[in-house]
């Protein structure tokens, strides 16, 4: 393992962990919320937007971070060719080394990615609809981040 591709790991964990606290704590001051109705919706005052929105960024640099930079330097770290193999090949290699859960699974996070970050905020019920599913899938990209954490350490040492 050289120590570039060691660094390039390890700048991806970093950028991960800030993303990864930063959700926490935004959705930890709103969780009593969920699930979303349209009462509880026209109730949140400012303060709770704020950690919503939060909650919506981070939750998006949170996957894009790890599928943009984690999940290559895993592979990359581990002598895996991945420059010219397309994006849900990685998928399938993370969940064949039992890297990650499910190759569908993250599939459905960035669905949920690109649902919440073009919401239509005057669509009262389908935004209601997206902060219910993403709240709902903050336990599992925080299960799959889990899950690639360990193996790095058990795997790498980092």
């Amino acid at each position: 393992m050289t120590s570039e591709k060691r660094d390039k790991l390890n700048e991806a964990l970093l950028l991960c962990n800030i993303h990864s606290e930063r959700m926490s704590f935004a959705r930890e001051k709103i969780k009593m919320h969920f699930p979303l109705d349209r009462e509880k919706f026209l109730r949140l005052k400012p303060e709770e937007w704020s950690f919503i929105d939060q909650l919506i960024f981070r939750f998006a640099k949170m996957q894009d971070s790890m599928g943009g930079k984690l999940f290559p330097a895993t592979l990359e770290i581990l002598g895996e060719e991945i420059h010219s193999m397309p994006f849900i090949d990685r998928l399938a290699k993370l969940e064949q080394l039992d890297i990650i859960p499910s190759a569908d699974e993250w599939m459905l996070l960035r669905e949920t990615r690109n649902l919440i970050t073009h919401e239509y905020p005057f669509i009262a019920d389908e935004v209601i609809d997206g902060l219910n599913l993403l709240n709902s899938h903050y336990e599992l990209i925080m299960k799959i981040w889990g899950q690639i954490v360990t193996y790095i350490h058990i795997r790498f040492k980092i």
